[in-house]
């Protein structure tokens, strides 16, 4: 593995190509940038941008509509044996002044300044057996809008990580670090090997994520993350199916970020295993289940602010009332805090940050946790509003159990949602099953 490449990789339309190589691709200089124009959906919205990407291996095609410009080229299969690195400095140095300060800002060519590591469109399939490396190594306090994608690929496609990806560096607060991220239709993504987001800044990060519907996620090899921002580690939207299997292992360093992203919620410091926030959706909604590990720590300090959260597994945006939503954990889950301030954290939290009255049906199923005085931690399940529903539940505690267990001791509705009216409701509590795992 000597044979260092600085040139990119680019194939066309059905494409097919395996990197054995070295590839270290830093100087933005033409056959290793492109200019391209995407589509993708996001919280529901269509969102469409032009953006400069730096890129090591991608299919490609010439762009009709917009002469100059590229896409990303269909059905293409495109495989890593080697090694990838990407250094963003200098692209984002080149192209900073041509970066819009906002989303609308009619001055600026550009929305983001982004890389791809590997990429293709719609029908396609992204393997990586080797190692990717991103180095977030722009200026820290430079506010230009950088997006970082790891393994990209459009509508009907599948990327799987069988190898070893890295992203690290400084980072800034106008940063969003992305691993597998498929903003579209119906994809498969699988991590079976290892992943460590190490970034000091970054405003979100998504590992495993698709805010499209009719996907699938699973994660049955290990993730490490340490930054700051919206940590969403495996994310879903609506439909799509999930399962972790694997190792989840979040530090949030719970630092301050300025809402760079209008759609998303803000909210007091947060941390939960499992998050779903819901709003009406007339897909139908897969359970969500953990038989692996997920461990989550809020790292406080004096440079801590209401706007940072940590979630091992997130479900943005959906169901109906009429829907049941369950939740299962086999697995095992560790959340934890530490520093100055006093965060919520939960096992599963529920609408915590929506400031409207949205309940809708949750299902416990299994559940393994540590046996504790739960009506006094309020750390197992949290929301603000929603219609819990133990009648299926079975909780097996690890370590000296109390002598009983309510279920009214094992939800907490936050109290300024209570106080403004939001319903809460615990159904067939009297069903509850508990017993200790000794």
């Amino acid at each position: 593995m000597d044979n260092i490449v600085t040139k990119s990789v680019r194939v066309g339309s059905a494409g097919y190509y395996v990197n054995r190589d070295h590839l270290v691709i830093s100087k933005p200089e033409a056959g290793n940038i492109a200019d391209i124009t995407e589509q993708a959906i996001a919280a529901g919205k269509v969102l469409k941008g032009r953006n400069i990407v730096l890129y090591a291996l991608a299919a490609f095609v010439d762009d009709e509509e917009n002469p100059g410009q590229q896409r990303l080229a269909p059905n293409a299969t495109l495989i890593n044996e080697g090694i990838i690195e990407i250094h963003l400095h200098d692209i984002v140095e080149a192209y900073k002044d041509q970066v819009k300060a906002t989303p609308d800002d009619p001055k600026g060519t550009y929305r983001f300044v982004k890389c791809f590591a590997m990429a293709a469109g719609k029908d396609s399939t992204i393997i990586n057996e080797g190692t990717i490396r991103i180095y977030f190594d722009q200026e820290k306090d430079l506010e230009t809008a950088v997006y970082g994608e790891t393994l990209l690929a459009g509508e009907n496609s599948t990327a799987i990580n069988n190898g070893v990806i890295e992203l690290v560096g400084n980072g800034s607060f106008d940063t969003q670090t992305r691993v597998i991220a498929l903003p579209v239709d119906n994809v498969t993504i699988i991590n079976n090997g290892q992943i460590n987001v190490n970034v000091e800044k970054a405003s979100t990060v998504r590992v495993l994520a698709t805010t499209g519907t009719g996907g699938t996620i699973a994660n049955y090899g290990s993730i490490k993350i340490n930054s700051t921002g919206r940590i969403m580690t495996i994310a879903r939207f609506a439909n799509t199916h999930l399962i972790n299997a694997g190792d989840i292992d979040i530090v949030s360093r719970a630092h301050f970020i300025v809402n760079k992203v209008s759609f998303l919620y803000q909210s007091y410091p947060l941390a939960c295993a499992f998050y779903e926030h819901s709003l009406p959706n007339k897909q139908l909604v897969p359970p969500i289940v953990n038989k692996g590990s997920i461990k989550i720590h809020l790292e406080g300090s004096e440079a801590s602010t209401p706007h940072a959260v940590a979630f091992g597994i997130y479900s943005e945006m959906v169901g109906e009332e009429k829907h049941v939503h369950r939740m299962e954990n086999t697995g095992t889950i560790t959340v934890s805090q530490s520093g100055p301030y006093d965060f919520l954290v939960a096992e599963l939290g529920a609408n915590v940050q929506s400031a409207k009255d949205f309940p809708y049906p949750i299902e416990i199923g299994e559940w393994h946790t540590t046996a504790r005085d739960f009506a006094r931690t309020r750390d197992l399940f949290v929301c603000s509003s929603g219609l819990f529903d133990f009648a299926h539940t079975r909780l097996t505690l690890a370590g000296t159990a109390p002598t009983t267990i309510k279920a009214e001791d094992l939800v907490c509705q936050r109290a300024e949602a209570a106080q403004r009216g939001d319903t809460f409701r615990i159904a067939h509590a009297d069903k509850l099953e508990w017993h200790n795992s000794k």
